[in-house]
């Protein structure tokens, strides 16, 4: 079986793609105070921006953005 890879919370960062801003607020606020580096994006060309400036260790993805696909 493999070996699934422990994420480290004071180093770890997680991107939060999500158009409605008070479920990005509630997940930014539980993660932040959890030690995680948290990004946030509300549609797909913030969340392509935000993937240029820095690659997540993990994305927690809304796949029923407007106007486009979350897959």
């Amino acid at each position: 079986m493999a070996t699934v890879p422990q994420i480290n919370p004071e180093t770890a960062r997680v991107l939060i793609v999500d158009d409605e801003p008070d479920v990005r607020d509630t997940l930014r606020d539980y993660l932040s105070a959890h030690g995680y580096e948290v990004l946030e994006a509300g549609l797909g060309d913030a969340t392509r921006a935000a993937l240029a400036q820095a690659l997540p260790d993990v994305v927690l993805l809304d796949v029923g953005l407007p106007g486009e696909d979350g897959l």
